[in-house]
């Protein structure tokens, strides 16, 4: 049974950048959303995103850039959030404020605990940096930051059950649970392997994303003659792009998101060799295109992932390297690994299926809609 929209609705999302994750996913939310009939404005801050912005976006979608860029730092940005915050709540009607990515959520938070009268707040932090086991100082000042912040009124979203149950560590709130969605298209990609074996790995090259690990990897391959091409499907700061074209990987820049559907189209295995998680779109871009994928074991990618049956999950490098290796030497196993995460991935990451759940969580439906599978709680309660 459809949702149906009872009223004519608003939302504001706020975010920091649109870069990578967090363009993919407000670029297919609002997109369902239009077709529910929600109008939308997307608040950002220039910096790394794409040349082509709006052709991410539908063009219903009305983007606006708050002032304030990087080199301005963050009080600057502050200043610019709190006046592009203040003026779209008192010229505009919006039935919610969705904060997206951590900064923006920390900032817009406290912003709106001074403003009477604001609609509903939500907050998804895309990859909480408090996941990260390897700097254990910066992870307890960044959950300490998230419990401040906690403070103010508003419904935490993880984009994935891992992060849901960390957000409810840190806020004693009760969390939402979204899981990211996938374009159909990822689905339709039809796979003609490369004749020379190729990896890749897509998205921001940087520390969160374990460009440095997939670069060892990469050069454990080469040192051994392996006769494996690495591709990373991206761009990053210029310290991790100079550590992956040294261990010999090709490094694309940014792309279009039909030239990340031929990458994964041409490769062998797809390589997640991330730190620390939401929910990585990238990962779930290649179960719905039929890619075998080997992920590092942290909590986003074992909410993606399950091992042996939808792909395989490793420790560190030396254990991906084992895992890389026995997917290339047994084809037919990465065929039925990638088969096996495309159905798994049309039942749980359907643009369909996450439509329900926005208009669910946002409270704008006429029906209650179905939770994403095993929620910590549905979004209507």
């Amino acid at each position: 049974m459809s949702l149906t929209i009872i009223r004519p609705s608003n939302i504001l999302h706020a975010t920091e950048d649109l870069s990578a994750g967090v363009l993919a996913f407000l670029a297919l939310a609002t997109r369902e959303l239009v077709h529910s009939g929600v109008q939308q404005t997307v608040l950002y801050r220039p910096g790394d995103e794409p040349a082509a912005l709006a052709a991410h976006f539908d063009p219903q979608v009305r983007l606006l850039p708050i002032g304030g860029a990087p080199e301005h730092g963050p009080w600057g940005h502050l200043k610019s959030l709190r006046v592009a915050l203040c003026e779209e709540l008192s010229s505009r009607h919006y039935d919610a404020v969705h904060f997206h990515a951590a900064r923006a959520g920390l900032l817009g938070r406290a912003i709106l605990s001074g403003v009477a009268g604001h609609p509903p707040v939500y907050y998804s932090p895309h990859g909480l940096s408090s996941l990260n086991r390897e700097r254990p100082l910066a992870s307890a000042v960044a959950g300490l930051m998230e419990r401040v912040a906690a403070l103010a009124a508003c419904r935490p979203v993880g984009c994935g059950h891992g992060e849901a149950r960390e957000l409810e560590r840190l806020t004693h709130r009760t969390a939402a649970v979204l899981e990211n969605p996938v374009d159909p298209a990822c689905f339709d990609v039809e796979r003609a392997p490369h004749e020379q074996p190729l990896v890749i790995a897509v998205g921001r090259a940087c520390e969160q994303k374990g460009a440095d690990l997939f670069a060892e990897l990469a050069a454990r391959f080469i040192f051994a003659e392996e006769p494996v091409r690495f591709v990373w499907v991206g761009a990053g700061d210029a310290r991790h792009e100079q550590v992956l074209h040294a261990a010999g990987v090709e490094v694309t820049g940014w792309v279009s998101p039909e030239e990340v559907r031929r990458h994964l189209a041409r490769a062998h295995v797809y390589v997640q060799a991330s730190r620390w998680e939401g929910m990585p779109l990238s990962v779930l871009e290649a179960m719905a295109a039929g890619l075998p994928c080997v992920v590092t074991n942290v909590v986003g990618n074992r909410d993606a992932i399950a091992h042996g049956i939808t792909g395989l999950i490793g420790g560190d490098v030396s254990s991906l390297a084992v895992q890389l290796k026995w997917l290339l030497d047994h084809p037919q196993r990465a065929r039925e690994l990638g088969q096996a995460a495309q159905r798994d991935a049309r039942q749980r990451f359907h643009p369909q299926r996450f439509r329900h759940s926005l208009l669910s969580l946002y409270r704008l439906h006429g029906q209650p809609a179905k939770a994403p599978r095993g929620a910590l709680d549905t979004a209507t309660s």
